[in-house]
């Protein structure tokens, strides 16, 4: 019934991916979770002491291109990972299977990442409507909120970067002499 609205594959597919790979059996990167679990430690903590956004406006501005960028890469990532799988041409064995598994935590981090951009934008707006004081500034629990969204929302950001970047360099053969997963001045 409610199957249109079901967000939690999403936020599973996100959870899953903060894996670490290196391991024959993948495990929890236990560090990558603790990152991501700041920004509720933030809302309490400014929740408590009275926060307060002196320009939510700018921020409501912020939350909206950064949804609609996100959902944007997300379509360019959807199209690299259909070339892929096209290039693998029905082997059994892939070879593209690490570049793939990149691709796939990419687009659950941009989806997540689009879904608090959204609520981050509803919150603010809901915010700016119920709990402005007469500087205009949001105040309460709807700063807070917000403040912890975005910070979240950073923090995908700062994780889809690096493993965007990793797909690239290693998908298009990036020489070593130009990729920046390698050391010294001499690499080719």
């Amino acid at each position: 019934m409610l199957d249109r609205f079901n967000v939690a594959p999403i936020l599973r597919g996100h959870w899953k991916g903060l894996t670490n790979g290196k391991y024959l059996v993948p495990r929890a990167d236990i560090f990558a979770r603790v990152v991501l679990s700041l920004p509720f430690g933030l809302f309490l903590y400014l929740f408590i002491h009275g926060a307060t956004l002196a320009s939510p406006g700018a921020l409501l501005t912020g939350a909206a291109l950064l949804a609609g960028g996100m959902l944007s890469a997300f379509t360019h990532l959807s199209t690299l990972r259909l070339k892929i799988t096209e290039w693998d041409d029905g082997d059994k064995v892939s070879q593209f299977k690490v570049e793939k598994e990149m691709l796939d935590e990419t687009a659950a981090h941009l989806l997540t990442g689009s879904l608090a951009c959204v609520l981050d934008a509803a919150a603010l707006v809901i915010g700016m409507n119920v709990s402005l004081d007469k500087k205009g500034h949001l105040t309460g629990f709807w700063a807070a909120l917000s403040a912890g969204i975005s910070f979240y929302v950073l923090l995908i950001f700062i994780v889809i970067l690096p493993r965007l970047y990793s797909a690239y360099v290693d998908i298009n053969g990036v020489s070593g002499r130009l990729s920046g997963f390698t050391h010294g001045k001499n690499i080719e």
